[in-house]
């Protein structure tokens, strides 16, 4: 089944054209990679006032995806064991949730800043 045709008024059927220059072209392109949009489209969000969040990618090196790996290979082996039956010994929830918080540290980046 088709998609359904957008009303007349939200269509973009308009063209604007722009002159840059070599440099300006690249820093636009190069910001539309980092915010993972076309460079029209990153160009029209600007033009508009619209937000434009930048895709920030960092890359663990390998001592910190063993250490990762290994933290999640014990939060598997807790979770195996609990779900046995197993109590969890005084203070497991707490160390579960600072994992938890240092994850989301190292999802968003904060983590490698430090």
């Amino acid at each position: 089944m088709a998609r359904p045709r957008k009303p007349e008024a939200e269509r973009r059927s308009r063209t604007i054209g722009v002159r840059v220059s070599a440099a300006e072209a690249a820093e636009i392109a190069e910001r539309a990679g980092a915010a993972r949009m076309t460079r029209g489209g990153y160009m029209r969000r600007r033009a508009l006032g619209q937000r434009v969040r930048e895709a920030v990618v960092h890359r663990l090196g390998a001592r910190e995806r063993v250490e990762l790996h290994r933290i999640g290979v014990n939060l598997n082996q807790i979770a195996r064991a609990l779900n046995s039956g197993a109590s969890a010994p005084p203070g497991t929830l707490e160390v579960v949730e600072r994992v938890g918080e240092l994850a989301a540290d190292l999802l968003s980046g904060e983590a490698l800043d430090r």
